[in-house]
């Protein structure tokens, strides 16, 4: 990259920057202030030649001077497409020695003589690095000591050393004033990519950064995660509390994400109450533990705020899986957090092929979720993950079997097996890389799928059957503590939710699947019986057996 380009451009804010910092300008834009210093120094020149006054000692070396500083302006104007930095220092070399023609036109004696230095000396300490910019005062201090060599015969030291401090002092000041200038650049350039009452990002500012992430994501193969963070009944804040606690929520909530996110990654302010959080080197199990994270951390901040609870929910989607540009990857994870609200609010959804199916569920005006349309839902993952609907009506099939033969009473019978058939609703969050992977899962896969049943007992809470929520979350509880997500063990474990364990057992022991053929009846009895006990209930065991012959 050329030194001239922009991205380059120094932005010195103290001293030692200023010592080391490269140009402030483009080259090109320095050349032609340089071109047009120099032709007001002609003009000045010029000016003083016909100027009546003290008589000059050698006014022809003026008028030189002059004319030869019109030349240096005309070659810097017409060159400044390629200049560069030793042209630049060529150009204030010559015009060092142009302002010693002056001193030696006006009289070495004199005391205006020495001032066309000063022109040459700003020039430098604007255009280079002050320990450059000395160098160059340097120059003019021994070039000026030869001029008075060569008119007077000797040095007027008091005059040199007055006439050298002066331009070193003028240099001084042209560097204090470029580090004002500069640290106010840096302000102005920080508060425009600024959101001004959270402090983050805004929206220049990451697409600015989504497209240098995006380009590092390309060329490494790594993914790229948006997060999408929407602030639940934001509205009600405002009615609440007033419009000045809201802000104070949303100042809250933009040091909650800045105190949550990685130190590499980018929050910023999307619009309204929406967030945004560009997370690089994140993939769909990575971005789904990064939102959990925020939506506790929320959750814990404004437990006892003045605003009273507050909660998000978050949309998340990822480079390349859901989108190439940031206008796509919003709209997946955008799409993504309004499933979120529409199962209930507080809680992170992954971007995934039945988002869709869930941002149509029905809501009544009670923020309920009908549950017919989280039945469609169930089938819909049944359907991504199988091809067809049959496991989950097979679980509650047996599951209500088995229920009947324990009993139950026949409400309860009817709610055993609507839970059975949502027991794997929750799976719409696990990302559909996991679902089809072929092998083995890794550690941090598996604990992706072991987060499904919690997913799928929060989405019930928001139904008019909330009892279920219970069921299906520890429907992979084990009686002897083995099991998840709670590690629950003997009557901890709802009967319910070892009627869909066992359940759910058989289906998948009777299904044929990529890894392995089903078995037979008997075969799957057998296996059921010699984990009765311990990972089954024994009862609930015999009463399914006993149920299908």
């Amino acid at each position: 990259m050329n030194a001239a380009t922009p991205s380059t451009i120094a932005r010195p804010t103290n001293w030692r920057d200023v010592f080391s910092s490269g140009p402030i300008a483009p080259l090109p834009a320095l050349a032609l202030v340089g071109a047009v210093v120099a032709w007001v120094g002609a003009l000045v020149g010029a000016i003083v030649v016909l100027l009546p006054g003290a008589p000059l000692a050698r006014p022809e070396l003026v008028f030189a001077a002059a004319a030869g500083a019109a030349v240096l302006g005309a070659a810097l104007a017409l060159a400044r497409a390629r200049a560069g930095q030793a042209g630049l220092h060529a150009a204030v070399f010559v015009g060092t020695l142009l302002g010693t023609l002056g001193v030696l036109g006006w009289g070495s004696e004199h005391a205006f003589g020495p001032l066309g230095y000063a022109w040459v000396v700003v020039a430098a300490f604007v255009f280079f690095p002050a320990w450059q910019s000395l160098l160059h005062v340097a120059s003019v201090a021994v070039v000026y000591a030869l001029a008075m060599v060569f008119d007077r015969g000797g040095v007027a030291w008091n005059a040199w050393f007055a006439t050298v401090t002066a331009l070193a002092g003028a240099g001084a000041i042209v560097t204090l004033a470029r580090i004002r200038a500069s640290a106010l650049l840096q302000q102005l350039e920080e508060a425009a990519g600024r959101d001004p009452l959270t402090g983050l990002a805004n929206r220049r500012s990451l697409q600015d950064a989504f497209d240098i992430e995006l380009e590092r994501a390309r060329r490494t193969g790594r993914p790229l995660a948006v997060l999408l963070v929407d602030i639940d009944h934001f509205k009600r804040v405002n009615d609440r509390c007033g419009h000045r606690c809201g802000d104070e929520v949303l100042r809250t909530l933009a040091r909650v994400l800045q105190a949550s996110k990685r130190g590499f990654d980018l929050a910023a302010r999307h619009g309204g109450e929406e967030f945004v959080l560009l997370a690089p080197d994140c993939d769909e199990h990575g971005a789904y533990m990064l939102a959990e994270r925020l939506r506790t951390a929320v959750e814990r901040a404004f437990a006892d705020h003045q605003a009273g609870p507050v909660t998000v929910s978050i949309g998340a989607a990822v480079h390349p899986v859901h989108g190439q540009t940031l206008e796509a990857l919003l709209h997946a994870a955008d799409e993504a957090m309004y499933a979120a609200k529409k199962l209930g609010r507080n809680r992170t959804v992954i971007s995934s092929a039945e988002i869709e199916r869930a941002a149509e569920l029905d809501v009544t005006g009670g923020g309920r979720v009908e549950l017919a349309a989280l039945v469609d839902l169930a089938e819909a993952v049944d359907m991504a993950t199988i091809g067809n609907t049959s496991h989950c009506r097979r679980v509650a099939r047996f599951a209500e079997l088995a229920a009947r033969e324990l009993g139950l009473p026949a409400h309860r019978v009817e709610q055993v097996r609507l839970a059975a058939l949502l027991h794997d609703v929750g799976t719409i969050a696990i990302p559909d890389e996991i679902e089809r992977k072929k092998g083995p899962l890794t550690y941090e896969e598996w604990e992706f799928v072991r987060a499904h049943p919690v997913v799928g007992s929060r989405m019930l809470e928001v139904t008019e059957h909330r009892e279920l929520s219970r069921w299906v979350r520890a429907h992979h509880e084990h009686l002897d503590g083995s099991g998840y997500p709670d590690g629950l063990s003997g009557a901890d474990v709802p009967l319910e939710a070892r009627i869909i364990a066992v359940a759910e057992a058989y289906e998948a022991m009777t299904s044929d699947r990529p890894y392995r053929p089903r078995l037979t009846h008997r075969e799957a009895v057998a296996e059921l019986r010699s984990a009765a006990g311990q990972r089954f209930d024994t009862e609930v065991v015999e009463a399914l057996v006993r149920a299908l012959g």
